[in-house]
Order: structure tokens, then C-alpha cells, then sequence
């Protein structure tokens, strides 16, 4: 049998044992749905910029990238995505090469620990924040460490996770310098957050023009549209059934959104991709456990709240 409906990577779990079909359901998958295929592209060519550029080029129209959203929005899958496609060579002292990650701790003190979460991406000694409070370092000798990392790591893109954090004291004096140390370093920053991420940004036009917010990478809540109908087909093929289970059928995909919203407590005819994917998941694993070779609506239902 071809297993047409699946992909290339489920098909061998078919006829495998039930506990290796449910490892293989409970693992993360990325699906191509239209807004994370335009992050990944734009992802992309940011991060393709430095190969066009000269040692002594001064990228004046160096290009990032924000990515927004609620909780459980997608952000993260998309962040991880690329790092997958893009982070395949590693540097033998220092990790995140070619692609950097760091993430800012709830109510960073100032620059210090803007440049601490900064090095945290390459387990420098600095990421230390605590300890950077008792040394005589100055933010002219942080930035220098970190632009030295970056040129040494050769990173080309740099992702800064929980970018809400840079709100509160001293954000002026923090958008200020992630600026100058994105230019002086030729590596472009991705800031990714909630939405109010928008509002820090708004503070500061040329890093908001440098690392704009696309209507592709403002992701929203799910809806019972076009978009979720193909998520749902996608994420088909990482289900390993023998028959196909139809999930964005009309009958289906409702059934699957009205439970999603009803697990998640949304009274606002929206889901989020966190809850869906957890849904299927669940259900997944019960029409395995039904020794159903495909889902049935029992099976979603069998989900209890």
C-alpha cells in the first residue's frame, strides 16, 4: 500500500508498534501553513544577507524581522523550524551557529542585563547577570564581547525571545543599543513577542523599520477558515493511520475547531494552534488505541474537558 495521504517520514510507523506510532503522534511536527511558510521565507532571505556583503560594507539597509503573537500563537514553532533548516553547523566552543536564540528575563535591569541575555546565546561567562552586578564592566566592553562573539560564531541571524521584557526602565536606552550593536555587527536581530511587542517598537521608528512587523508575522488566533482547513491536511500526514481521516472535511474540521475552543475556554470563536495540536494529538492516540485504522468522530469526542 502507498499511503498516499501520508508523508514520506510517518509512513514507516504504519506498521509499527502501538507504542512507537504513539511516540511518533506525541513528537513535535511542523506544518506549512501560509503564515509560518512566509516567516520561514522572509527568515530566510534576512538571514542570506551577510553573504552579499563585504568585510568593509556598512549595511545601511540591514534587514530583521518581528514575529507576534498570543500564547501559543505559534512563535516559538516557527523559531525552532528555522533553527532546524538553518542551524546544521556548529561551532566547536560556542553554540546558536550560524543561528543565535536568546531570550530576556522579566524585567531586564537596564543594559547590563540586555547584554547579558544577549551572550546567554553562547553561554559566555557574562550571560551571568548576577555576578556582572559586582564586576567594574563596562556596556562599551559588553557590547565589544558580543559583537567579537558574533563576528567569531560568524552568525548570521539572531532571534530575541520574549522581547515584551525590554518595556520599563531604561527601554529607550535598550532599543538605542540593540540598534547600534545590530549595525556594528552586520547581524540581523528577530525580535519575538506578545503583541504589545508593536508599542515597544513604536518608541523607537528606526528599529521598527529595521525589524518590522509583517501581516504575515502578526500571528493571530485560529478561525474555522481556508487556513485552518489546510493546517489540518497537513497535520494529517504526520498521523500514522493506514486510511486517511479526512480531517479538513467540512464535518471534520468543525468538529475539531469546536472542540479545540471548548477545551481551551475560548468564548470568542477563535482557538489557538497550541490547543489544536494538542487535540490531535489526544485524539490521535485514542483511534490508535480503538484499533481504528483511520479518526472517527467518536474518537473525538472520546475527549473529555
Amino acid at each position: 500500500m502507498s499511503y498516499k495521504h501520508l508523508n514520506p517520514l510517518t509512513i514507516p510507523y504504519v506498521n509499527k508498534p502501538l507504542n512507537e506510532k504513539i511516540r511518533w503522534i506525541r513528537t513535535g511536527h511542523f506544518v506549512y501553513y501560509p503564515k509560518a511558510q512566509k516567516c520561514l521565507e522572509q527568515l530566510k532571505w534576512i538571514f542570506e544577507q551577510s553573504l552579499y556583503l563585504e568585510d568593509n560594507d556598512f549595511p545601511s539597509d540591514l534587514e530583521g524581522l518581528t514575529i507576534t503573537g498570543n500564547s501559543g500563537a505559534g512563535k516559538t514553532s516557527i523559531v525552532r523550524e528555522f533553527m532546524r533548516l538553518h542551524s546544521s553547523e556548529h561551532h566547536p566552543t560556542y553554540e546558536g551557529y550560524p543561528v543565535g536564540y536568546c531570550m530576556l528575563k522579566d524585567s531586564i535591569t537596564g543594559l547590563k542585563g540586555l547584554y547579558s541575555a544577549l551572550l546567554s546565546a553562547y553561554g559566555h561567562p557574562y550571560a551571568d547577570s548576577d555576578s556582572l552586578k559586582h564586576k567594574k564592566i563596562t556596556i562599551d566592553q559588553l557590547e565589544e564581547t558580543l559583537v567579537y562573539i558574533l563576528k567569531k560564531t560568524q552568525t548570521r541571524l539572531l532571534f530575541i525571545d520574549e522581547f515584551q521584557h525590554a518595556m520599563g526602565r531604561n527601554q529607550q536606552a535598550i532599543l538605542n543599543q540593540l540598534k547600534r550593536t545590530m549595525l556594528i555587527s552586520h547581524v540581523p536581530f528577530v525580535p519575538v513577542g506578545v503583541p504589545n511587542v508593536i508599542n515597544i517598537l513604536k518608541l523607537d521608528s528606526q528599529l521598527a523599520d529595521r525589524c518590522p512587523v509583517k501581516n504575515f508575522s502578526k500571528l493571530d488566533f485560529w478561525k474555522p477558515n481556508d487556513d485552518f482547513r489546510r493546517f489540518l491536511a497537513g497535520y494529517e500526514k504526520f498521523l500514522p493511520f493506514s486510511e486517511p481521516s479526512l480531517l479538513s472535511s467540512k464535518g471534520i474540521y468543525l468538529q475539531i475547531f469546536e472542540k479545540a475552543k471548548f477545551l481551551s475556554g475560548e468564548n470568542v470563536g477563535m482557538t489557538n494552534l497550541r490547543h489544536v495540536v494538542r487535540l490531535l494529538k489526544k485524539v490521535a492516540v485514542i483511534a490508535l488505541k480503538n484499533d481504528h485504522e483511520r479518526i472517527w468522530e467518536e474518537d473525538i469526542n472520546g475527549i473529555q474537558n
